[in-house]
């Protein structure tokens, strides 16, 4: 398994790094949505970058791609 360091600042940078990782696994929409327990029109608009987005959810995405978030502190 490969890893890939991506940087997420904002919503737009989450709702692509949920995008990319969706299509790389094969997943529609549809089946994401129900594997990470959300509807589909919330991951539409997650991938869409909204701004008002419960992190709960975007974490349960995430999770259910097998995307772990590491905290990095610019020095």
């Amino acid at each position: 398994m490969s890893r890939r360091v991506m940087r997420i600042r904002t919503m737009a940078q989450a709702g692509q790094a949920i995008r990319e990782a969706r299509l790389e696994a094969g997943l529609t929409q549809e089946k994401l949505a129900a594997k990470a327990g959300v509807s589909r029109s919330w991951l539409a608009q997650v991938e869409a970058g909204k701004p008002s987005i419960d992190l709960r959810k975007v974490l349960q995405a995430f999770e259910s791609l097998g995307i772990t978030l590491e905290a990095v502190r610019d020095e």
